[in-house]
């Protein structure tokens, strides 16, 4: 179910969507709604992008939380130049470790919906 919502804008700020409204040839509305989508995405992208940095979660969980591809969030991180903290030769391992029992785990429960 779909609510409406209002906004105040300058005037040469709906000239500017006028301008954009007629160069897409979609209604103001849709544009509004396309931008404001977009925007969420972006800043959802950003605050988990931070987790990532921090070292707290690794891209795939940052893209989960997103809702988006780990490709995409791999764009995006490079885009923005956001890198993790540098880690051990131990932490790598015990990641490369996690990563395989997920794998493992993802394995066994797509045989058992199989079977």
């Amino acid at each position: 179910m779909s609510k409406t919502v209002s906004t105040r804008l300058e005037n040469h700020e709906i000239e500017q969507l006028n301008e954009i409204v007629a160069e897409e040839k979609i209604d103001r509305s849709a544009l509004i709604r396309k931008f404001l989508l977009q925007k969420m995405e972006e800043y959802k992208m950003r605050k988990q992008a931070e987790y990532y940095r921090k070292g707290l979660k690794s891209l795939q969980e940052v893209a989960s939380a997103v809702g988006v591809t780990l490709y995409d969030m791999m764009d995006f991180v490079q885009k923005e130049q956001i890198r993790p903290p540098n880690q051990s030769e131990k932490d790598l391992e015990e990641e490369f470790a996690r990563g395989e029992e997920l794998f493992q785990k993802i394995g066994k429960v797509g045989k058992e919906k199989g079977s």
